[in-house]
Protein backbone atom coordinates (compact mmCIF):
# COMPACT_ATOMS: atom_id res chain seq x y z
CA UNK A 1 0.00 0.00 0.00
CA UNK A 2 2.99 2.43 0.99
CA UNK A 3 4.42 1.57 -2.44
CA UNK A 4 1.23 2.27 -4.26
CA UNK A 5 1.16 5.50 -2.38
CA UNK A 6 4.90 6.92 -2.87
CA UNK A 7 4.33 6.00 -6.72
CA UNK A 8 1.04 7.52 -6.48
CA UNK A 9 2.81 10.96 -5.76
CA UNK A 10 5.48 10.93 -7.22
CA UNK A 11 3.31 10.98 -10.74
CA UNK A 12 1.42 14.08 -9.31
CA UNK A 13 4.86 15.91 -8.74
CA UNK A 14 6.21 14.72 -12.08
CA UNK A 15 3.04 16.04 -13.83
CA UNK A 16 2.69 19.38 -11.98
CA UNK A 17 5.82 20.43 -10.00
CA UNK A 18 9.42 20.52 -11.24
CA UNK A 19 11.45 17.49 -9.94
CA UNK A 20 13.31 18.20 -6.99
CA UNK A 21 15.42 16.23 -4.81
CA UNK A 22 14.01 15.82 -1.42
CA UNK A 23 16.58 17.52 1.42
CA UNK A 24 14.62 18.54 4.64
CA UNK A 25 11.93 18.06 6.86
CA UNK A 26 9.96 21.01 8.54
CA UNK A 27 9.62 20.46 12.38
CA UNK A 28 6.77 22.29 13.87
CA UNK A 29 6.91 21.67 17.52
CA UNK A 30 4.44 24.18 20.00
CA UNK A 31 4.69 26.67 16.87
CA UNK A 32 7.95 26.94 16.51
CA UNK A 33 9.87 25.51 13.71
CA UNK A 34 12.97 23.87 13.45
CA UNK A 35 14.78 22.80 10.12
CA UNK A 36 16.90 19.43 10.17
CA UNK A 37 18.43 17.57 6.98
CA UNK A 38 17.56 14.22 6.75
CA UNK A 39 17.92 11.37 3.63
CA UNK A 40 15.28 11.04 1.23
CA UNK A 41 13.81 7.22 1.19
CA UNK A 42 12.49 7.35 -2.02
CA UNK A 43 9.04 8.90 -0.99
CA UNK A 44 7.32 12.15 -3.00
CA UNK A 45 6.47 13.41 0.63
CA UNK A 46 7.86 13.30 3.87
CA UNK A 47 6.60 12.73 7.64
CA UNK A 48 7.61 15.68 10.01
CA UNK A 49 7.44 15.96 14.03
CA UNK A 50 4.07 17.56 14.90
CA UNK A 51 3.05 18.22 18.39
CA UNK A 52 0.01 15.79 19.35
CA UNK A 53 -2.39 17.27 18.59
CA UNK A 54 -1.23 20.17 16.84
CA UNK A 55 -3.47 22.91 17.23
CA UNK A 56 -4.09 25.81 14.56
CA UNK A 57 -5.64 29.11 15.02
CA UNK A 58 -7.99 29.93 12.16
CA UNK A 59 -9.73 33.27 11.49
CA UNK A 60 -13.70 32.45 10.19
CA UNK A 61 -13.83 35.08 7.78
CA UNK A 62 -17.58 34.60 7.62
CA UNK A 63 -18.46 34.61 11.51
CA UNK A 64 -15.48 36.94 12.21
CA UNK A 65 -14.03 35.09 14.77
CA UNK A 66 -10.54 33.31 15.58
CA UNK A 67 -10.44 29.76 17.22
CA UNK A 68 -7.96 27.04 17.36
CA UNK A 69 -8.51 23.75 15.65
CA UNK A 70 -6.76 21.17 15.33
CA UNK A 71 -4.85 20.49 12.45
CA UNK A 72 -5.74 17.15 10.38
CA UNK A 73 -9.31 18.51 11.44
CA UNK A 74 -9.14 21.33 9.94
CA UNK A 75 -7.37 19.97 6.94
CA UNK A 76 -10.07 17.96 6.47
CA UNK A 77 -12.82 20.87 5.99
CA UNK A 78 -10.21 22.62 3.24
CA UNK A 79 -10.42 19.20 1.13
CA UNK A 80 -14.55 19.37 1.71
CA UNK A 81 -14.07 23.12 1.29
CA UNK A 82 -11.47 22.62 -2.20
CA UNK A 83 -12.38 19.47 -3.95
CA UNK A 84 -15.43 17.26 -4.84
CA UNK A 85 -16.11 14.07 -2.50
CA UNK A 86 -16.40 12.46 -5.69
CA UNK A 87 -12.93 12.62 -6.97
CA UNK A 88 -11.04 9.47 -6.23
CA UNK A 89 -9.30 8.87 -3.29
CA UNK A 90 -5.84 9.14 -4.27
CA UNK A 91 -6.76 12.54 -5.89
CA UNK A 92 -7.68 13.30 -2.80
CA UNK A 93 -5.02 12.31 -0.84
CA UNK A 94 -2.43 14.33 -3.28
CA UNK A 95 -4.75 16.92 -2.53
CA UNK A 96 -3.95 16.56 1.33
CA UNK A 97 -0.78 16.72 0.70
CA UNK A 98 -0.65 19.69 -1.34
CA UNK A 99 -3.31 21.44 1.08
CA UNK A 100 -0.97 20.31 4.14
CA UNK A 101 1.84 21.79 2.95
CA UNK A 102 0.43 25.29 1.57
CA UNK A 103 -1.23 25.63 5.14
CA UNK A 104 2.56 24.84 7.03
CA UNK A 105 4.21 27.42 4.85
CA UNK A 106 1.20 29.89 6.09
CA UNK A 107 2.40 28.80 9.76
CA UNK A 108 5.77 29.18 8.64
CA UNK A 109 5.18 33.00 7.75
CA UNK A 110 3.30 33.48 10.79
CA UNK A 111 6.31 31.87 13.45
CA UNK A 112 8.81 34.16 11.03
CA UNK A 113 6.42 37.09 11.93
CA UNK A 114 4.73 37.67 8.25
CA UNK A 115 1.28 38.07 9.85
CA UNK A 116 -1.24 38.93 7.50
CA UNK A 117 -4.09 41.92 8.50
CA UNK A 118 -6.86 39.92 6.86
CA UNK A 119 -5.87 36.93 9.47
CA UNK A 120 -6.75 39.10 12.37
CA UNK A 121 -3.76 37.88 14.27
CA UNK A 122 -4.74 33.80 13.41
CA UNK A 123 -2.02 31.79 11.42
CA UNK A 124 -5.02 31.49 8.61
CA UNK A 125 -8.07 32.51 7.40
CA UNK A 126 -11.01 30.60 6.02
CA UNK A 127 -11.14 33.26 2.79
CA UNK A 128 -10.33 30.95 -0.19
CA UNK A 129 -8.86 33.95 -2.00
CA UNK A 130 -6.28 34.46 0.21
CA UNK A 131 -5.60 31.10 1.81
CA UNK A 132 -7.91 28.12 1.24
CA UNK A 133 -11.52 27.71 1.05
CA UNK A 134 -12.88 25.89 4.21
CA UNK A 135 -16.18 23.96 5.47
CA UNK A 136 -16.66 22.45 8.43
CA UNK A 137 -17.54 18.27 7.66
CA UNK A 138 -21.20 19.19 9.01
CA UNK A 139 -21.61 22.06 6.57
CA UNK A 140 -20.21 20.58 3.73
CA UNK A 141 -22.25 17.32 4.25
CA UNK A 142 -25.59 19.39 3.67
CA UNK A 143 -24.12 20.22 -0.05
CA UNK A 144 -23.42 16.70 -0.71
CA UNK A 145 -26.33 14.33 -2.36
CA UNK A 146 -27.47 12.82 0.79
CA UNK A 147 -27.25 9.27 -0.09
CA UNK A 148 -23.62 9.55 -0.30
CA UNK A 149 -23.21 12.39 2.44
CA UNK A 150 -21.68 9.71 5.45
CA UNK A 151 -19.38 7.61 2.47
CA UNK A 152 -17.66 11.40 1.47
CA UNK A 153 -17.01 12.31 4.72
CA UNK A 154 -15.80 8.59 5.48
CA UNK A 155 -13.30 9.00 2.74
CA UNK A 156 -12.23 12.85 2.80
CA UNK A 157 -11.36 11.42 6.52
CA UNK A 158 -9.52 8.72 5.06
CA UNK A 159 -7.48 11.10 2.37
CA UNK A 160 -6.08 12.89 5.61
CA UNK A 161 -5.59 10.25 7.95
CA UNK A 162 -3.08 7.79 5.31
CA UNK A 163 -1.28 10.82 4.50
CA UNK A 164 -1.27 12.39 7.79
CA UNK A 165 1.76 14.47 8.46
CA UNK A 166 3.09 14.11 5.22
CA UNK A 167 4.03 17.03 2.95
CA UNK A 168 6.49 18.79 0.41
CA UNK A 169 9.87 20.53 0.96
CA UNK A 170 12.32 22.39 -1.20
CA UNK A 171 15.69 22.99 -0.12
CA UNK A 172 14.86 22.04 3.47
CA UNK A 173 11.58 24.12 3.56
CA UNK A 174 8.10 23.57 3.16
CA UNK A 175 6.67 24.33 -0.55
CA UNK A 176 3.81 26.81 -1.38
CA UNK A 177 1.92 23.92 -3.08
CA UNK A 178 -0.52 26.15 -5.16
CA UNK A 179 -3.82 24.16 -6.93
CA UNK A 180 -6.61 24.81 -9.09
CA UNK A 181 -9.04 23.30 -11.15
CA UNK A 182 -8.48 22.77 -14.38
CA UNK A 183 -5.30 23.71 -16.56
CA UNK A 184 -5.49 24.89 -20.14
CA UNK A 185 -3.11 22.51 -21.26
CA UNK A 186 -0.03 23.58 -19.79
CA UNK A 187 0.51 24.74 -15.36
CA UNK A 188 1.46 28.17 -15.30
CA UNK A 189 5.09 29.59 -13.96
CA UNK A 190 4.45 31.11 -10.46
CA UNK A 191 6.62 34.14 -11.87
CA UNK A 192 4.84 35.04 -14.39
CA UNK A 193 1.71 35.05 -12.65
CA UNK A 194 2.34 36.22 -8.80
CA UNK A 195 6.08 37.74 -9.83
CA UNK A 196 7.77 35.39 -7.20
CA UNK A 197 10.57 33.16 -8.40
CA UNK A 198 9.91 29.31 -7.06
CA UNK A 199 11.90 26.64 -8.67
CA UNK A 200 9.47 23.87 -8.00
CA UNK A 201 6.86 25.84 -9.75
CA UNK A 202 7.52 26.07 -13.76
CA UNK A 203 5.34 25.43 -16.56
CA UNK A 204 4.66 22.02 -17.62
CA UNK A 205 2.38 19.75 -19.45
CA UNK A 206 -1.08 18.67 -18.46
CA UNK A 207 -2.16 16.50 -21.02
CA UNK A 208 -4.87 15.19 -18.79
CA UNK A 209 -7.24 18.82 -18.57
CA UNK A 210 -7.80 19.05 -22.25
CA UNK A 211 -11.02 18.11 -23.00
CA UNK A 212 -12.29 17.88 -19.09
CA UNK A 213 -15.75 18.84 -17.87
CA UNK A 214 -15.67 22.77 -18.07
CA UNK A 215 -12.04 23.13 -20.00
CA UNK A 216 -13.46 25.37 -21.93
CA UNK A 217 -16.10 28.00 -21.42
CA UNK A 218 -17.68 30.96 -23.46
CA UNK A 219 -18.25 34.41 -21.52
CA UNK A 220 -20.25 36.69 -24.12
CA UNK A 221 -21.40 40.91 -23.43
CA UNK A 222 -22.84 43.20 -25.56
CA UNK A 223 -20.75 45.54 -26.56
CA UNK A 224 -22.60 48.72 -23.98
CA UNK A 225 -21.99 46.74 -21.03
CA UNK A 226 -18.29 45.37 -22.35
CA UNK A 227 -17.82 49.11 -22.51
CA UNK A 228 -19.20 50.06 -19.14
CA UNK A 229 -16.94 47.10 -17.46
CA UNK A 230 -13.61 48.65 -19.07
CA UNK A 231 -14.26 52.21 -18.68
CA UNK A 232 -14.61 51.65 -14.93
CA UNK A 233 -11.12 50.34 -14.81
CA UNK A 234 -9.89 52.57 -17.42
CA UNK A 235 -11.85 55.75 -18.00
CA UNK A 236 -9.71 57.04 -21.13
CA UNK A 237 -10.42 53.86 -23.07
CA UNK A 238 -12.52 54.28 -26.47
CA UNK A 239 -12.81 51.53 -28.66
CA UNK A 240 -14.96 52.24 -31.63
CA UNK A 241 -15.16 49.12 -33.29
CA UNK A 242 -15.36 45.93 -31.19
CA UNK A 243 -13.58 44.01 -34.43
CA UNK A 244 -10.52 45.89 -34.58
CA UNK A 245 -9.95 46.57 -31.06
CA UNK A 246 -7.83 43.86 -29.94
CA UNK A 247 -3.71 44.66 -30.69
CA UNK A 248 -0.84 43.05 -29.24
CA UNK A 249 -1.20 39.81 -27.52
CA UNK A 250 1.09 38.82 -25.36
CA UNK A 251 0.78 35.03 -23.33
CA UNK A 252 2.97 32.75 -21.00
CA UNK A 253 4.38 29.95 -21.41
CA UNK A 254 1.60 27.98 -20.18
CA UNK A 255 -0.49 29.78 -22.40
CA UNK A 256 -2.41 32.62 -20.50
CA UNK A 257 -2.54 36.11 -21.63
CA UNK A 258 0.22 37.95 -20.19
CA UNK A 259 -0.51 41.62 -21.45
CA UNK A 260 -3.49 42.20 -24.63
CA UNK A 261 -3.74 45.78 -26.00
CA UNK A 262 -7.55 47.14 -26.35
CA UNK A 263 -8.44 50.53 -27.49
CA UNK A 264 -4.45 50.95 -27.49
CA UNK A 265 -4.15 50.27 -23.68
CA UNK A 266 -2.31 47.49 -22.76
CA UNK A 267 -3.68 45.61 -20.11
CA UNK A 268 -2.72 42.73 -18.11
CA UNK A 269 -4.61 39.49 -19.14
CA UNK A 270 -5.39 38.48 -14.83
CA UNK A 271 -6.71 42.23 -14.61
CA UNK A 272 -8.90 41.28 -18.05
CA UNK A 273 -9.92 37.87 -16.02
CA UNK A 274 -11.23 40.25 -12.94
CA UNK A 275 -13.37 42.49 -14.86
CA UNK A 276 -14.91 40.21 -16.30
CA UNK A 277 -15.26 37.03 -13.71
CA UNK A 278 -13.27 34.71 -16.62
CA UNK A 279 -12.51 31.27 -14.98
CA UNK A 280 -8.68 31.79 -16.12
CA UNK A 281 -6.75 34.38 -17.69
CA UNK A 282 -6.09 31.98 -20.71
CA UNK A 283 -8.65 33.67 -23.02
CA UNK A 284 -9.37 34.48 -27.09
CA UNK A 285 -11.62 37.76 -27.63
CA UNK A 286 -14.26 36.74 -30.74
CA UNK A 287 -16.45 39.95 -32.04
CA UNK A 288 -20.05 39.32 -33.94
CA UNK A 289 -21.14 42.53 -34.54
CA UNK A 290 -22.26 44.39 -31.26
CA UNK A 291 -21.42 41.24 -29.25
CA UNK A 292 -18.26 40.27 -27.51
CA UNK A 293 -17.75 36.80 -26.49
CA UNK A 294 -14.21 35.49 -24.41
CA UNK A 295 -13.92 31.95 -25.36
CA UNK A 296 -11.18 30.61 -22.14
CA UNK A 297 -9.67 27.46 -21.41
CA UNK A 298 -8.77 26.19 -18.14
CA UNK A 299 -10.51 27.06 -14.45
CA UNK A 300 -8.12 29.02 -12.60
CA UNK A 301 -4.72 30.31 -12.01
CA UNK A 302 -3.10 27.64 -13.39
CA UNK A 303 -0.01 27.33 -10.61
CA UNK A 304 0.73 23.94 -9.41
CA UNK A 305 -1.61 21.20 -8.92
CA UNK A 306 -4.36 21.01 -11.23
CA UNK A 307 -7.08 18.58 -9.49
CA UNK A 308 -8.54 17.40 -12.07
CA UNK A 309 -5.35 16.07 -13.50
CA UNK A 310 -4.10 14.51 -10.14
CA UNK A 311 -8.34 13.43 -10.44
CA UNK A 312 -7.44 11.34 -14.09
CA UNK A 313 -4.04 10.40 -13.03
Amino acid sequence: MRKTLALFFAIILTAFFLPYAISGVISITDRQAVTTISEGEGDAVTTGNFSDPFMLSVYITTEDRVVDVEFEEYLCGVLAGEMPPTYHIEALKAQAVAARSYILSKVADHIDGKISEEHNGAMVCTDYAHCKAWKSLKDAKTGWDARFADDYEAKIKQAVSQTSGEYMIYDGKVVKAYFYAISSGRTENVAEVWGSNLPYLKSVVSREDIGADGYESLSSYPKDLFMQKLKKEFPDIEIDNPSTMVGEVKRTEGGSVSTIELGGISIEGKKIRDIFDLRSANFEILTEGDKITFKVKGYGHGVGMSQNGANVL
